[in-house]
């Protein structure tokens, strides 16, 4: 037995169906879609992790913030070195390194060894949501603890000159007069290749054709970084100088302390740092 379709049917039956044409022009209409909304997306991830880093700082700020009030004013310590132990805002040391410094959250929570230990609730509040830098340590790939720094004339308790002879260190909260509060910042996420104690130091004494950088900045929100200032203000600061931002090497790190003449960006810290003395 024999059967057919009628003319009718076969045409209904064609047009049931996509020829190979009109898929290719469906999957290239949807791949436009998608490179015009990528860019959008890619924006609209990034603003998001701005906003989480600035309220993490503005977080890590208060508690800096309520240490003060409980201990007359006294500012936090901040100073460089891998030796973990009192008197100092955090310990550890960052590196790439299976070092448990890496992903020890004790060195950020117990009193022992980081004075805002008592006041976090959350280590995530220490580092930049944007930050994906790991370590292997026991055959796991880690996330680092840490990507926030403070700034070194923030009641720096080292024994190191970093020019203390002729610049202000804050040691109380009513110190800070000159900058003041609202232009005087306090902590600022570094680097993953930079970062390493909790103090970010910057050079006051040599300025404009001497000007260096010794530690980096982070620039993880479109050539930003997140930063708080002492009067609880955070802001995602934007850096000028493509020498503030040099090309990222994962799990490589960079040379340090390096001369960067007239750059725009070492003036802005060294005015939003410290002052001199009178």
């Amino acid at each position: 037995m024999s059967f057919s379709l009628s003319p009718s049917t076969r045409g209904r039956t064609r047009r049931g169906g996509f020829t190979l044409i009109e898929m290719l022009a469906v999957i290239v209409v949807i791949a436009i879609v998608l490179s015009l909304l990528m860019p959008a997306l890619v924006k609209s991830r990034d603003q998001a992790r701005g906003l989480f880093c600035m309220n993490n700082l503005r977080q890590v700020e208060l508690c800096w913030a309520m240490y003060a009030g409980d201990h007359e004013e006294l500012l936090p310590g901040v100073a460089g070195g891998s030796f973990p132990g009192p008197g100092k805002w955090v310990s550890g040391w960052m590196d790439f390194s299976s070092s448990p410094d890496n992903t020890n959250t004790l060195y950020l929570l117990d009193s022992g060894y980081a004075q805002l230990g008592p006041y976090v609730k959350e280590t995530s509040i220490f580092r930049c949501p944007a930050d994906q830098s790991a370590v292997w340590i026991g055959g796991r790939l880690l996330p680092r603890v840490r990507s926030v720094s403070m700034n070194c004339w923030m009641n720096y308790v080292g024994t190191a000159p970093i020019g203390q002879d002729q610049f202000r260190v804050f040691r109380r909260l009513d110190e800070i007069t000159e900058p003041p509060p609202a232009r005087a910042w306090v902590f600022m996420d570094e680097r993953e290749d930079s970062i390493n104690d909790g103090l970010f130091q910057t050079n006051l004494k040599d300025r404009r054709m001497a000007a260096k950088i010794v530690d980096y900045p982070a620039s993880y929100h479109n050539r930003a970084a997140g930063i708080v200032f002492a009067d609880g203000h955070a802001e995602l600061k934007h850096w000028q100088d493509s020498r503030t931002t040099p090309e990222l090497r994962p799990s490589q790190s960079l040379q340090l302390d390096v001369a960067s003449p007239n750059n725009p960006d070492i003036a802005w810290l060294q005015d939003h740092s410290s002052s001199p003395l009178q």
